[in-house]
């Protein structure tokens, strides 16, 4: 999932441009509203993407931590019970 979110990353970073509609009043209107929805607040687009590659990296760490500790204990409790194996 992280490796298809940097591979959209790009896309995003033009998101955050203001479309090139053209130069009449409404279509510079328009992009404005456009560029708007997606970068505004917290509920837009690249906000949520932000957000989603945040709490990806947050849960990869977490599962991470959670392997070293497991090993940690798996490794301790085969020393301790290895003593009884003999």
């Amino acid at each position: 999932m992280q490796d298809r979110l940097a591979g959209i990353a790009p896309r995003i970073v033009q998101l955050q441009r203001k479309p090139p509609f053209g130069n009449a009043e409404y279509a510079q209107t328009a992009a404005r509203h456009f560029q708007m929805a997606m970068d505004s607040d917290d509920h837009s687009l690249i906000k949520v993407v932000e957000a989603l590659r945040e709490l990806l990296t947050d849960l990869v760490d977490a599962i991470d931590e959670a392997v070293a500790q497991y090993d940690t204990s798996d490794e301790a409790a085969t020393q301790y019970l290895g003593k009884f194996k003999d």
